[in-house]
Parts: C-alpha cells; structure tokens; sequence
C-alpha cells in the first residue's frame, strides 16, 4: 500500500499530499512540475519525506523573500522570524545559506545601509555604531567592512561637523563637545572634524 498519494486541490488549483496519517500538504503547481511528479503518483515513506522537505524549503524561502522585498535584514533577524514561523533550524540555514549565495540577502548590504541611514539622521561615531550593529546582530567581521568602507577620515569629519552642528543648535560650544564624545566619537576624529571648521 502507497505511503502518499498525488491528488487535485478540491478547490482545484493546485495539488495535494494526501497520506494515511497525518493532514494533507498542499503544493504549487511550481513545485509540481519541478519534481516531475504526476496526478495519481503514489509516494513510499521515503519519496514523501524528500517532497515534504522540498515544500518546507519552498515555503522557507517564500517567507524569506517576503521579508527582504519589504527592506535588507541580518541573518540573525531572518532566522528568527523564520522560527516564529515554525521552521526548523537546518531547513532555515540552508535557505539562508542558498539566499546567501544568491546575493539576495547581504548582511554587508544591511549594514552598509543601517550606517548610512543613521548617520544622515543623527550621526555617531564609529564605537558607538559598532555596538549598534553588533545589537542587530550583524557578524563582527562583516560589520569591520562596513564600518571600514563608511568610517574614512573624510566622511569621519563630515560626521563630527554635522552633529556638532546639531548639537550648537541646542545646547552651547562646550557641551556640544561633550556631545560629541557621548556619540562615540573619538578625541581625534573631534579634533580633526572641529579643525576642519577654522
């Protein structure tokens, strides 16, 4: 006796597996024809548990997808929203692994654009943006290469400038220094940005 069995979605727009235990699956038509399967086709217990790990690898990277269409993440994010979803700890990591290697997650990317964000908004010095990339759980070695790309002399003076002007807007010239320092801003960078000013 069959194991599974491939049968019409009631509704019919798709397919289904339908076993002896246990709910049925549905699967897309994608899915359908990328595993050459046929209306009918009866699965063994092994044939079924392969196509039932190529469904949850599918719906992985669906959901996956979903999540970066919408803005970059880290890998830490993913595979916790992914868990929360109810996928398993391998079947994520090789969706993360694949995505990885598709270039259509870039935890590079994500903290590239998570520097440059902040620092347009309220700029910070390269201690304390290390600490906040390290929050979001981004790998120390990836964070290093952005922060390396994004933390050049030049651009480290625009920063100091620009939140120093910020900060003469509300409070005077010594606490606006002092502000500086709360935002991670090293005793160098400041004197270099302020010395770019004179």
């Amino acid at each position: 006796m069959a194991f599974a069995r491939i049968e019409k979605e009631p509704s019919g727009g798709g397919y289904q597996v339908t076993t002896q235990e246990g709910s049925p699956f549905s699967i897309s038509t994608e899915l359908f024809l990328s595993q050459h399967l046929a209306l009918g086709q009866e699965l063994n217990e092994e044939e079924f548990f392969h196509l039932k790990s190529v469904y949850e690898h599918h719906r992985c990277r669906a959901q996956a997808m979903t999540y970066l269409a919408r803005r970059e993440h880290t890998g830490f994010e993913l595979r916790i929203k992914l868990q929360q979803k109810g996928f398993d700890q391998d079947c994520i990591t090789d969706t993360l692994d694949i995505l990885e290697g598709e270039n259509l997650f870039s935890e590079l990317r994500y903290a590239q654009q998570f520097i440059e964000s902040r620092q347009r908004k309220n700029p910070e010095g390269r201690i304390l943006m290390a600490q906040r990339l390290a929050a979001k759980g981004v790998k120390r070695e990836t964070a290093t290469m952005a922060l390396d790309q994004l933390y050049s002399e030049e651009l480290t003076i625009e920063y100091v400038v620009k939140a120093y002007v910020m900060a003469l807007r509300k409070t005077g010239e010594d606490k606006a220094r002092q502000a500086l320092m709360k935002k991670g801003f090293s005793s160098y960078d400041i004197r270099l940005g302020l010395e770019s000013l004179s």
